[in-house]
């Protein structure tokens, strides 16, 4: 059986994508709803990704607006939608269908991951590469996110991913629960993003840059659902 696009690119010193090593991480994860896979890519690999997704970015649409499903929290980004990556990418794609991906995603979740069907949220791009831009607070639609970090401010610098565990209203968010995760380029964070309140922090300057690849994974439960930001965000 030939190796999966993953496995060839993913830092095999670190991760073998299996669910016996996604089931170490689960007990982190069920805490957190969140999980940080440090330096899951680097080097030749993340080189590769990264230029891939900065050719993406000349597609990339301006977003500023306030959403109203999330009680107007406000989106100040640059989006790539689904469509447009289809079209002009097969790497991104091949990652996300990848089943020893998902193999070991879902180990990590403790249940079975479904790709989605939604072009708009399946695979995106996320683009903050301006003072003040922000990825406001947030339920999403399917049970997970895959966040694939190309590009990042240092921290204090903005742009850091915040979740309350199990909360679902923004204020929580200005609470003592809050994880915060501050990733490094190469790095992966995976969320319970269908039921933990989250967000991208505003960039505090304008000469750093946030990019990353965001991919969306059902549970059962959510799995013939559409997300009420495909439109507004991503159409």
């Amino acid at each position: 059986m030939s190796e999966s696009i993953t496995s060839l690119l993913v830092n095999s010193k670190q991760y073998s994508l299996t669910a016996t090593a996604g089931e170490q991480l689960h007990d982190t994860f069920v805490d957190n709803r969140a999980v940080l896979l440090q330096n899951f890519y680097q080097g030749s690999a993340l080189e590769l990704l990264r230029h891939e997704a900065e050719r993406l970015a000349k597609n990339a649409t301006r977003r500023d607006f306030k959403m109203v499903e999330t009680d107007n929290s406000v989106r100040i980004m640059n989006t790539v939608n689904g469509d447009v990556i289809d079209e002009y990418s097969s790497l991104i794609p091949l990652l996300y269908n990848d089943p020893p991906l998902c193999e070991f995603l879902s180990a990590i979740t403790g249940e079975r991951l479904y790709t989605v069907q939604d072009p708009g949220e399946n695979y995106v791009l996320n683009i903050l590469h301006q003072k003040g831009d922000t990825h406001g607070a947030h339920i999403d639609t399917y049970a997970y996110a895959l966040i694939t970090v190309l590009e990042a401010p240092n921290e204090g610098d903005g742009g850091c991913q915040e979740l309350v565990p199990r909360a679902i209203e923004q204020k929580e968010l200005d609470g003592p629960n809050v994880v915060r995760i501050c990733p490094k380029p190469g790095d992966c964070v995976l969320l319970g993003a269908g039921d933990s309140i989250h967000r991208v922090a505003p960039l505090l300057r304008s000469s750093v840059k946030r990019m990353v690849i965001a991919s969306s994974f059902a549970n059962e439960k959510t799995l013939n659902q559409v997300s009420y930001s495909t439109e507004k965000l991503y159409g």
